[in-house]
Order: structure tokens, then sequence, then C-alpha cells
């Protein structure tokens, strides 16, 4: 395999790996972004009725994801991911729960004030 080859799988690969967190992420709604120049970070999230794989629980229960990504001219680079479990009461209403109402279940950069604690100190903030 020459160096021409060898570029273009990892440009491939690249490539699908933008298209499956696009596609993937696309249904999710952006609680907070931050665009400077080609870097961007951004917050989404998502509630649903889940069950993972070495889970206790024989049904799937109600839960929130939020993901953090950092991209440079839409490339992806970095994410981190935080999943709650929320009351099983919710099951019904699971479309209708918004950003705020168990935001004080997550961490740090996974809060809606989020960006103000993770981006400011890194670059400053500027619209």
């Amino acid at each position: 395999m020459n160096a021409f080859e060898l570029a273009l799988l990892a440009l491939l690969a690249l490539a699908a790996r933008v298209f499956y967190l696009r596609v993937g992420l696309a249904g999710w709604e952006r609680v907070w972004r931050f665009t400077s120049g080609p870097l961007t970070i951004e917050l989404r999230r998502h509630a649903e009725m889940a069950r993972f794989g070495n889970d206790s629980l024989a049904f799937p229960h109600p839960c929130e994801c939020r993901i953090l990504s950092m991209r440079i001219a839409g490339i992806p680079l970095w994410s981190q991911q935080a999943i709650v479990s929320l009351p099983s009461e919710l099951d019904a209403r699971i479309g209708d729960v918004v950003a705020s109402e168990f935001d004080d279940l997550f961490t740090g950069h996974f809060r809606l004030d989020g960006a103000k604690r993770t981006v400011h100190p890194l670059v400053s903030l500027r619209h």
C-alpha cells in the first residue's frame, strides 16, 4: 500500500466518522454552541427510553443523554457523553422533558451554564 492509498483510506475513514456523527446526532437538541473561527464546541441532549448493555433493569427506563463535542472545520476531534437516569414516572412524557428540568443531575460542563465554565477559560467569549 503506497502513501496515496493510505492517505485516501484515512480521508475516507474521517469522512465516514463525520457522516456517522452528523446522522446520529441530527435528532438531538442543541443546548448551547460556541464558535470561534473553525473551532466549534457544542452541547447536545436527548431524552429517551433506553436499556443499556449491562443494565440490571428488564425494561427500558427514562434517561437523558448529553454529549459535548469539539470540532475543527466540521471534523469531530473529541466528544464526551453523560447519561443520567430519570424518574420512572416520566415514561409517558419523555418527549416533552425540557433541558432545564433535570439539569441539576449533570455535572460541570454538561449543564446549561456549562459554556461559561468550559469555554471561557479556553477562549475568550466574543459574540
